[in-house]
C-alpha cells in the first residue's frame, strides 16, 4: 500500500512529549538522525565504490610498471631482481601476495608482511572480495612469453581500511550529532534554565565516568525527565559498544597470535638476548624441548650460514640464514629478529621469527649438483663423438662417473665368456685396468654393487663398502657394467642411478658406433653373404700378387668363375635358395684353392680366384679342373638336388696383362669363351677371345639400330598336314639382313637380343609384321593358314604381354585364330603361376598355343594339364635317327599317344626325308615340319603353297 509508511509515522506522533519544547527537541533529533543516517549511507556507498575502483586502477598501473622491470630481468635470468621487484610491489600496497610464474611452471612467490590490524565484519570482507579480482599480467618481450605476474589482493586489509573509515566517520557523525544536541540544549537552556543540570551529566557520560543512570526528579518537568531518560539510554548504549569493541580487539589479537604460531617459528628473548619462550612450531621443527632452549642466548641457538657473525642484541632488525643442529638433523632457517621498544625508547624485548628453508636449500643443492652432472655428461658426449678408440673413452667415462657421484673410485667392466674384465678405472681402481674377474652370471637383482661375488676381491683389496652399478646395453646385448664405489656406507638415490645410467648410455652408443665402423670396414672389403673378399679386396690382393711376381720375376694368374644357368635357380626356387647355393659354392671354391690363393665374390653368380706364385699353366689348369668338378656335384637345397656348372676363364701375368684391371678383363673374356664353348669348362685367355668379345660388342651396337633401319625380315617355314597332304600353317622365323654381311645366322644375334632386352621391341615388331603379312595375303584372296610365332623368355616375363598382343592384333584387324605362339618347356617352368595367367589371357583372345622342342627340357607331364595348350612339337633330336633308332621311335610314339590322349595336336620338327615322314605317319603324327617339306622362305615364296598345292 502506498500510504503505509505515512500511517506508521502518524501512529508514532501521539507518543511524542506533550510539551512544545519536548516535541521540538524530539523532532529535531529525529530529523538530524535521519539526515545523518541517509547521508552517511550514501557517503559510505560512494566511498566504498570509489575505494574499490581506485584500488583496482592502482593495481593495474603498479603491475604494468613492475612488469617492465620483471621482463628485463627474466630475459637475462636475473630472478633475484624479479623477487625484489615483487617485494617492492607489496610495500604499502593492498596486496597480500605477488607471484611470477614462468612458462616452465616455476613460481617466485613473495608474501606481504603480516600487519596487526582491526578486523572488519565478514560481510564487508566478502563484499570486497566479490568486487575485486586478481591482477594478471603476461611478461612478454619481443613477441615471446616469459611468464605471468600475478597480484592477489588482501581483502582483509582493504576491509579493515574501509571499516576504519566507517568507524571514523561514524565517530565524527556521532560527535556532530552530540554537538548538535549540545547546541540545541544550549538554546533550549536559554529558554528552560531547569535543564542546565543535565549539562554536567552529559560531560560525565562522554568522559566515561558515569556508570549509573541519572536520577529522575519527581518534580522535574516532563522535558527534563525525557532528556534524562535519553541520556541514560545513550550511556548504556556507549557502555555496550565499548565492551563489544574491547572484546573484538582482544579476539583479533588472539587470532593474530594463533596465526603467527601456525605460520612461523617464533621465540621471544629479553633485552639481554636470553630466550624466554618459544612456540610449539619451534619445538617441533628444531627437535629441542622448551627446557633445552629457554634460558639460552638467542645468538647461540642457530649458527649463521656463511661467514656472518652471530647476532648480538641491538636496536636494529637483524635477518639472515642460520643452521640449526637439532635432533632431527641439520635444518636451515631464515631468521628475522625484531626489537620491541618500551615507552621510553629502550629495547624491552626481542621477537625472533624463523622460516624453515631446509627443503629450498636442498632443492638448490640438487639443481647445482644436476647442473654439474649434466656438464660432465655433455663433456663425455663430446669426447665420445671425437674419439677414435674406446680405451680412452672408457677411462673418461669411469672418471666422470666417480666425479659426478662424488665417490672415491669407479670402474668399467666388459662382460666376456670367462667373466668380467676391467677395461678402465678411476681412483683406486685405476690400477686394476685389464684385470680378469671370474663371474658367475645370475646375480641377485637389487644387490649392492660392492657385494657382488665377482667384485669381492677388488672390494677387499681397496676397502670398498658400498657401490652402485648399471648395465651398458648395446642393442639387445649387454656389453658390461659401469660401477661407482665408496669406502664408507652411503645410500645412492634415484638421481645417482639416473646419472650413472646416462654415462652408461653414452658408452653404449660409442661402443655401437665403433662396432658399426668396424662392420662398415668389413663390408667395404668382404661380401656379407659368403664372407669372401669382395671386388675391392680382390683388386688389392691381385695387385699384391702381381707386385710379388714382378719382384721375383715369376708369374701369377686370376680365374673368373661364373655359375651357368644360375638365373634359373633364382627364378624357379626363389632368391633364398639361390643365396644358399652361392654360400655352398663359395665353400667349394675355397676348398679347391691353395693356402695362399684368394677366393672372392665379385657379385651375383660371379667369383674370382687369385693364384699368386704360379710356376706354370698346369697348376692353374689343375685348379680350374677341380673347380669345374666341385661345382658340377649336386647341391642339396630346398629338399631336392640341384645341378649347376661353371664357366671358368683364366688370365696369367705377365702374358695376358701387367695390371689387375687388364687381367680381370681378360679373365672375364676367357670366361665368356668358356660359355661359348659349351659351358662347364675352363679356358685360358688368348688374343682371339678379345676379338670375339669386340665383335659381340659391335654386333650389339648394330642390333640396336637394326630395327630403326628396317634391317629385320621374316622367313616362313611351312607345316604339312599328314592326313590331307596340304599346308596347314607356317612358322615365322626372324632374319637379320645386315647392310655389309647380308643375312646373319640367327645363332649369332638371337642370344644377344635376349641378353640386351632388345627382344622385347623386336618381338612386338615380329607380331605386327606377321599380322601385316596375313592381312596382305587375305587381300590377295588367298586361303590363309595360321602362322606360329616364337615367344622368348623375356617376352613371357612381361606382365602386359597379353595386352600388347591384343592391341597389335586389333590394330591390324586380323582374325586372332590365325596366330599361334610357341614356347619352350623351360620358359613355362621358370614361373608356372605367372605363365598360366598370361597364357590363359592369350588363349582367351582366340589364339593357339604350342610347346616347342618338347622332350628336351623339364618334360613334365603336370604342366601339360595346367597350361591351356593346343599342340606339342617333338624336338628334331628324336626325329633325326628315325626309323633306325628304336629308343627315339619309342619316345616319339609315346609322346604322340600322350598328346592325343590330352586332345593335343603333334608336330614333328626336323623331317628331312621320306622315310621319316612314313614312320611318323604310322605313329599317327598330325603334322610335320622340316627341310623335306620346305626350307624357310620369304613371304613371296609362300604364295604358291597357299594356293593349295599338295605335297607328296
Amino acid at each position: 500500500m502506498p500510504f503505509s509508511p505515512f500511517l506508521r509515522v502518524m501512529r508514532i506522533i501521539p507518543a511524542l512529549p506533550r510539551s512544545l519544547v519536548g516535541r521540538v527537541f524530539t523532532v529535531f533529533s529525529l530529523t538530524l538522525l535521519l539526515s545523518m543516517g541517509t547521508g552517511l549511507g550514501l557517503f559510505y556507498r560512494y566511498q566504498f565504490l570509489q575505494h574499490i575502483e581506485e584500488t583496482q586502477d592502482t593495481a593495474l598501473t603498479l603491475v604494468e610498471v613492475a612488469t617492465q622491470t620483471i621482463e628485463d630481468s627474466v630475459v637475462i635470468g636475473d630472478y633475484d631482481t624479479v623477487k625484489r621487484t615483487l617485494g617492492k610491489m607489496l610495500f604499502q600496497s593492498p596486496f597480500k601476495r605477488a607471484e611470477f610464474i614462468d612458462v616452465g611452471g616455476g613460481t617466485i612467490r613473495v608474501d606481504a608482511p603480516r600487519v596487526t590490524r582491526a578486523l572488519a565484519p565478514r560481510w564487508l570482507t566478502a563484499r570486497i572480495a566479490a568486487k575485486l579480482y586478481d591482477v594478471n599480467r603476461i611478461a612478454n618481450l619481443g613477441g615471446k612469453d616469459y611468464g605471468v605476474v600475478r597480484l592477489q589482493f588482501d581483502e582483509e586489509k582493504l576491509a579493515a581500511q574501509v571499516w576504519s573509515l566507517v568507524l571514523e566517520t561514524a565517530g565524527v557523525a556521532f560527535v556532530v550529532f552530540v554537538a548538535s544536541l549540545v547546541l540545541m540544549r544550549t538554546l533550549v537552556r536559554r529558554w528552560l534554565d531547569n535543564l542546565g543540570r543535565l549539562r554536567s551529566f552529559e560531560h560525565d557520560v562522554a568522559a566515561g565516568r558515569v556508570t549509573a543512570e541519572a536520577a529522575l526528579l519527581a518534580d522535574a518537568p516532563t522535558e527534563i525527565q525525557e532528556a534524562i531518560r535519553a541520556v541514560n539510554r545513550s550511556a548504556a548504549s556507549l557502555r555496550d559498544q565499548f565492551g563489544q569493541r574491547i572484546d573484538s580487539l582482544m579476539n583479533s589479537l588472539m587470532q593474530h597470535k594463533s596465526a603467527m604460531d601456525q605460520a612461523a617459528i617464533v621465540c621471544e628473548a629479553d633485552a639481554a638476548g636470553v630466550i624466554t619462550g618459544v612456540n610449539d612450531l619451534f619445538v617441533t621443527s628444531s627437535g629441542f624441548t622448551r627446557p633445552d632452549v629457554v634460558g639460552q642466548r638467542l645468538g647461540d641457538v642457530g649458527r649463521p650460514a656463511g661467514a656472518r657473525l652471530p647476532w648480538q642484541p641491538s636496536d636494529r632488525v637483524w635477518n639472515g640464514e642460520v643452521v640449526i643442529a637439532g635432533r632431527h638433523g641439520r635444518r636451515h632457517w631464515y631468521r628475522t629478529i625484531v626489537p620491541m621498544f618500551a615507552a621510553h625508547g629502550t629495547v624491552e624485548r626481542y621477537i625472533c621469527i624463523d622460516i624453515d628453508i631446509t627443503e629450498r636449500k636442498e632443492f638448490e643443492r640438487t639443481i647445482v649438483e644436476n647442473a654439474q652432472r649434466q656438464t660432465l655428461i655433455a663433456e663425455l658426449g663430446r669426447k665420445a663423438l671425437a674419439a677414435n678408440g674406446l680405451d680412452d673413452l672408457f677411462a673418461d667415462a669411469a672418471d666422470a662417473a666417480a666425479r659426478g657421484l662424488g665417490a672415491a673410485c669407479a670402474a668399467l667392466f666388459e662382460t666376456g665368456p670367462d667373466g668380467m674384465r676391467v677395461r678402465a678405472g678411476a681412483g683406486q681402481l685405476g690400477q686394476s685396468t685389464g684385470l680378469q674377474l671370474a663371474c658367475q652370471h645370475g646375480d641377485a637383482p637389487g644387490i649392492d654393487a660392492a657385494l657382488r661375488p665377482w667384485f669381492a676381491p677388488l672390494a677387499a683389496l681397496h676397502g670398498i663398502d658400498t657401490g652402485i652399478d648399471t648395465a651398458i646395453v648395446c642393442g639387445e646385448r649387454t656389453f658390461g657394467l659401469l660401477g661407482v664405489y665408496a669406502a664408507r656406507p652411503r645410500r645412492f638415490g634415484a638421481d645417482d642411478a639416473n646419472f650413472l645410467h646416462g654415462v652408461a648410455n653414452i658408452v653404449a652408443t660409442a661402443v655401437e658406433r665403433q662396432e658399426a665402423r668396424n662392420r662398415l670396414t668389413y663390408l667395404a672389403q668382404y661380401d656379407p653373404l659368403t664372407s669372401l673378399p669382395n671386388r675391392r679386396r680382390l683388386a688389392h690382393s691381385l695387385e699384391d700378387a702381381i707386385a710379388a711376381a714382378a719382384r721375383a720375376q715369376g708369374r701369377a694368374a686370376v680365374m673368373f668363375i661364373d655359375l651357368d644357368r644360375f638365373k634359373n635357380v633364382n627364378d624357379m626356387l626363389g632368391h633364398g635358395v639361390g643365396d644358399q647355393l652361392l654360400v655352398q659354392a663359395a665353400k667349394r671354391l675355397s676348398a679347391c684353392a691353395r693356402a695362399d690363393d684368394v677366393v672372392a665374390r665379385l657379385g651375383g653368380d660371379e667369383f674370382a680366384l687369385v693364384l699368386p706364385a704360379l710356376d706354370d699353366d698346369g697348376i692353374a689348369a689343375g685348379i680350374g679342373a677341380r673347380v669345374i668338378e666341385a661345382l658340377a656335384q649336386p647341391f642339396y637345397l630346398a629338399g631336392q638336388q640341384l645341378f649347376v656348372s661353371a664357366s671358368v676363364g683364366i688370365a696369367t701375368y705377365p702374358e695376358n696383362g701387367r695390371d689387375a684391371e687388364t687381367l680381370l678383363k681378360n679373365a672375364d673374356t676367357a670366361m665368356y669363351g668358356a660359355k661359348n664353348g659349351g659351358r662347364n669348362n675352363y679356358q685360358f685367355y688368348v688374343a682371339e677371345m678379345h676379338e670375339n668379345a669386340t665383335q659381340r660388342l659391335q654386333t650389339e651396337t648394330q642390333l640396336r639400330q637394326a630395327l630403326e633401319r628396317g634391317e629385320f625380315l621374316l622367313h616362313y617355314q611351312p607345316k604339312l598336314d599328314l592326313a590331307t597332304g596340304t599346308i596347314s600353317g607356317f612358322e615365322a622365323l626372324l632374319r637379320w639382313n645386315h647392310p655389309q654381311r647380308g643375312l646373319v645366322p640367327p645363332l649369332e644375334f638371337i642370344a644377344i637380343l635376349e641378353d640386351t632386352g632388345l627382344i622385347l621391341p623386336v618381338g612386338e615388331w615380329v607380331i605386327g609384321e606377321v599380322c601385316r603379312q596375313l592381312k596382305a595375303w587375305q587381300a590377295q584372296g588367298m586361303a590363309v593358314r595360321p602362322v606360329a610365332i616364337n615367344l622368348s623368355a623375356r617376352q613371357l616375363q612381361q606382365a602386359d604381354l597379353a595386352g600388347a598382343v591384343e592391341r597389335i592384333v586389333a590394330r591390324a584387324g586380323v582374325d586372332p585364330a590365325l596366330l599361334e605362339f610357341e614356347l619352350t618347356e623351360s620358359m613355362l617352368m621358370a614361373n608356372p603361376e605367372a605363365a598360366v595367367e598370361i597364357l590363359a589371357r592369350i588363349k582367351a583372345l582366340g589364339m593357339r598355343l604350342s610347346v616347342d622342342d618338347f622332350g628336351t627340357g623339364y618334360s613334365s607331364l603336370a604342366y601339360l594339364k595346367r597350361f591351356p595348350l593346343d599342340a606339342l612339337k617333338i624336338d628334331r633330336t628324336f626325329v633325326r635317327d628315325l626309323p633306325d633308332d628304336p629308343d627315339d621311335a619309342a619316345i616319339t610314339k609315346a609322346v604322340i599317344r600322350l598328346a592325343h590322349s590330352l586332345s593335343l595336336k603333334v608336330v614333328a620338327e626336323g623331317v628331312e626325308n621320306v622315310d621319316q615322314l612314313r614312320e611318323l605317319e604310322q605313329y599317327g603324327c598330325d603334322q610335320i615340319q622340316g627341310y623335306y617339306v620346305s626350307r624357310p622362305v620369304p613371304a613371296q615364296a609362300c604364295e604358291a603353297l597357299l594356293a593349295g598345292t599338295a605335297m607328296a
